[in-house]
C-alpha cells in the first residue's frame, strides 16, 4: 500500500467529518486546519505585512538594498496598506527566518535585501 500520504490525509478528514455528522457535532472549518497544517509542512502563507514583503521577494522588488520606507511604498503600490511598525516586524520576522538580511546605511537606517 503506497498511498500518497496527502491522499491518506483527505480520506481520513473525509471520514472524520462523516463520523462528526452521524454524531451531530459540528466540526472546525477544514481550511483553518489546511491552512495550519500548510504552515507546519513549510509552505508560506502571504498574509499579513509579512506575506506581504514575501510578495515584494517573490517579484524582485527586495534583489538590491531598500528602506523601511520604500519597502513600505512598494506594498502601497500593491494595494497593500500598513503601518510602518507593521512593515518593520515583518522584515525583522524575514531576517529572522534568514529570508533577507539587513545592512546599514548611510543615514544610520537599515537597508533590507535579499539573502543570497
Amino acid at each position: 500500500m503506497n498511498k500518497d500520504p496527502k491522499i491518506i490525509v483527505e480520506e481520513i478528514v473525509s471520514l472524520v467529518n462523516e463520523l462528526a455528522g452521524l454524531a451531530g457535532t459540528r466540526m472546525r472549518d477544514s481550511k483553518k486546519t489546511s491552512s495550519i497544517s500548510a504552515k507546519k509542512n513549510g509552505s508560506e502563507e502571504l498574509s499579513g505585512a509579512t506575506g506581504g514583503i514575501r510578495m515584494l521577494i517573490e517579484e524582485g522588488k527586495l534583489d538590491e538594498p531598500r528602506s523601511l520606507t520604500q519597502v513600505g511604498e512598494f506594498l502601497r503600490q500593491a494595494g497593500r496598506h500598513y503601518s510602518n511598525p507593521s512593515v518593520s516586524m515583518g522584515l525583522l520576522n524575514l531576517v529572522r527566518e534568514r529570508v533577507l538580511t539587513r545592512l546599514p546605511g548611510k543615514d544610520k537606517k537599515w537597508k533590507y535585501v535579499i539573502r543570497k
